[in-house]
């Protein structure tokens, strides 16, 4: 099981290879990887399942973007052949960079970074198209934590909005996508640039599925119409004139609900957290929706 207790041990055979101790290591994340900070770097863990395959694009990708001068966290130059295999399990290591607790990375800047980023030509690295439909079907059947009631609930919104998704026209076209960027996937340089992190989900598809995500994460987290008015003023396209933005936000919450769903353990308060949006599903009427908790 993809717990502290299994990544614990994992994270103190890194440590050894880089020259340093895991005792003051300070756990960050624990939900779809195991990121612990190490004085002046932050190591990540992926489950088995992720693949070494897969880090190794991410690797590629940031490489690339490093190169383009793009505004992205970095990858640790201390070690150069990256990612280490450590018990089967891919492990990256990055620069240690600000959190920005103090000084959060605005809608704004994050309009400006998506961009930069949705300008960039297509990486010389292969990879995967963005398949949302798919992936929620994935997540609902290896998800453990919800019964057939919550099945049918998720697979027929689904079957709605997988289909409102194979007939869209995307008015801005493919490009190079994070996948999920938020506020809270962007870190501050020490001279304060902003910078975009966490590239695990990184794809081709439709610049409007950034876009849809971070309006969800306004929506759903805080920040509200304001501050996706921000980021929209500050991208360059008012997403909401588009006839198909609302279908997409709703297709990128379902997403977000399955894959929340195939990996909270049944008893946590991420499963607590997920009943909760699926109670949600149910029962939210019109425009009146909850607040959800950050997992």
């Amino acid at each position: 099981m993809f717990v502290e207790a299994r990544t614990r041990p994992l994270l103190a055979k890194v440590c050894q290879g880089l020259g340093c101790s895991a005792a003051d290591a300070q756990l960050l994340r624990h939900h779809t990887n195991a990121v612990y900070a190490v004085g002046d770097v932050v190591v990540k863990i992926a489950p088995l399942e992720f693949g070494l395959d897969r880090s190794r694009t991410v690797v590629a990708v940031v490489d690339w973007l490093s190169a383009k001068g793009f505004p992205t966290v970095g990858l640790c130059s201390q070690v150069p052949a990256q990612p280490l295999v450590v018990d089967g399990h891919a492990v990256t290591v990055w620069q240690r960079l600000n959190p920005a607790d103090d000084n959060p990375v605005t809608t704004a800047e994050l309009g400006q970074l998506l961009r930069e980023l949705h300008g960039f030509p297509m990486p010389p690295v292969e990879l995967p198209r963005l398949q949302p439909a798919e992936s929620v079907r994935r997540s609902v059947d290896s998800a453990h934590l919800i019964d057939d009631r919550d099945r049918d609930l998720l697979l027929s919104r689904l079957e709605d909005l997988g289909a409102a998704w194979s007939s869209m026209a995307f008015p801005l076209g493919d490009s190079l996508i994070q996948s999920d960027p938020q506020t809270r996937n962007a870190l501050r340089r020490l001279d304060g640039t902003p910078v975009l992190a966490d590239w695990d989900g990184i794809a081709i598809g439709p610049r409007e599925w950034d876009i849809a995500t971070v309006a969800v994460h306004c929506r759903r987290f805080g920040g509200g119409r304001e501050a996706f008015a921000d980021f929209t003023a500050s991208y360059g396209w008012e997403a909401t004139t588009w006839s198909g933005f609302e279908e997409l936000c709703r297709l990128r919450e379902l997403q977000m609900i399955a894959t929340n769903a195939r990996k909270s353990r049944p008893g946590t308060s991420a499963a607590a957290e997920v009943h909760r949006r699926l109670d949600g599903l149910r029962n939210e009427k019109g425009a009146e929706l909850r607040r959800w908790q950050i997992l």
